[in-house]
């Protein structure tokens, strides 16, 4: 949490804030049109235009929040507004002047402007409330947010998740109801984040969060947490490096499935772990992480991260099946294995990709590099 000392300087400047944010009275003469970026990037696209009024320019405050990582939740009883992070919690009416900062009552300048029935505020509002900078290109007509995102979001219907992007912290809220935080985790951004929920049932989620760094951007991070009635149960991390990602986040029977490293888990819509494996162990490959190609009671396909074969095990009885070898011609199997991991036609290893399965057969598709031949195959597992 922000020191008291930093905490009276922000509700200044947001206070402040709510008076206008003046631009040019002849650009606003000239047009009410008001593009949006985040630090100098690209143009924002907004479903509701911002405009200029009165020589201030307002913003859509639900988007905008949501630009600024936090979640705004519109109670239709009192006609209420509620904008929060893990950091701020601010409370409006429609109509009135007092708002509520964290907690504390606050007298304003201006209300919320309402628009056919979209509110829009004063950009230096939310901007300066939230911890951005404001500027204004009055050549460009063009506001700039400066800000800098301390935490990644993802939402599955009334619920919104925040993840610290260094500290891994988790919390969350539901609706107007104030944020919480729910775990400590070992998830951490280092560079291009991508967080998403998977709701295995109404009381599991299944968070994930896909964080791709280094350069040319090679190598990913996946951490996956499983939360039973906002509890966190399992928590995995797996990497891989250069290679195409494939592994699944479902089975065939829609259960979840987590890569902690070699260590496979299966998860119900109860939050209940169903089966773990150790791909190592079944395989007899060394390689510290594996991707999932397909899952299902019977069967599952796997594939070990740095040796590249595609391996089929039957999971009655452990039997394992190099799909290479089956499918391919003595020649192609001996180019694959001439490869040096690191050469650009490894990328897809052996080339094959399982397309499915229709009863006993499992579908796969391959491509062979030389020539650029796509070839589909039907491996009858009843003959195994």
């Amino acid at each position: 949490m922000w020191k008291s000392k930093s905490w009276r300087v922000l509700l200044g400047a947001f206070l402040l804030s709510l008076t206008t944010v003046l631009v040019p009275t002849g650009a606003s003469a000239a047009s009410n049109d008001v593009t949006v970026a985040v630090n100098e990037g690209s143009a924002v696209e907004f479903r509701n235009a911002p405009f200029l009024l009165n020589g201030s320019a307002y913003l859509p405050l639900r988007e905008t929040g949501a630009l600024l990582g936090s979640a705004t939740t519109w109670i239709s009883d009192g006609r209420r507004i509620v904008i929060q992070n893990p950091e701020m919690r601010i409370e409006l009416a429609l109509g009135s002047k007092q708002a509520k900062i964290n907690g504390k009552t606050h007298e304003l300048r201006v209300v919320p402007y309402n628009k056919n029935g979209t509110v829009y505020v004063p950009v230096r509002f939310v901007g300066e409330a939230f911890g951005a900078t404001v500027k204004w290109d009055g050549k460009q007509r063009r506001v700039n947010l400066g800000f800098e995102a301390k935490y990644i979001t993802a939402a599955e219907g009334p619920t919104v998740y925040w993840l610290n992007r260094q500290s891994g912290e988790l919390y969350l809220a539901e609706q107007e109801e104030p944020v919480k935080q729910v775990a400590d985790t070992n998830g951490e951004v280092l560079d291009i984040g991508e967080f998403t929920v998977d709701p295995l049932s109404e009381d599991v989620h299944v968070l994930k969060l896909h964080d791709n760094y280094g350069e040319p951007h090679i190598h990913d991070n996946i951490y996956k947490m499983v939360l039973v009635q906002d509890q966190l149960k399992l928590e995995t991390k797996v990497y891989y490096g250069f290679q195409s990602i494939r592994t699944l986040d479902r089975s065939a029977e829609g259960n979840a499935l987590l890569m902690d490293g070699a260590i496979l888990y299966e998860v119900n819509p109860d939050g209940v772990i169903e089966a773990e494996h150790d791909l190592q162990e079944m395989t007899g490959y060394e390689d510290a992480s594996f991707q999932v190609e397909w899952y299902d009671a019977e069967y599952m396909v796997v594939r070990p991260s740095t040796t590249g074969w595609l391996t089929l095990i039957d999971r009655e009885t452990g039997a394992t099946t190099k799909l290479m070898e089956e499918l391919l011609t003595a020649e192609q199997v001996g180019i694959y294995e001439s490869l040096d991991k690191l050469n650009t036609e490894f990328r897809d290893w052996d080339g094959l990709k399982v397309l499915g399965r229709e009863g006993d057969a499992l579908k796969l598709e391959h491509y062979y590099f030389v020539g650029g031949l796509t070839t589909e195959f039907s491996y009858d597992l009843a003959k195994r």
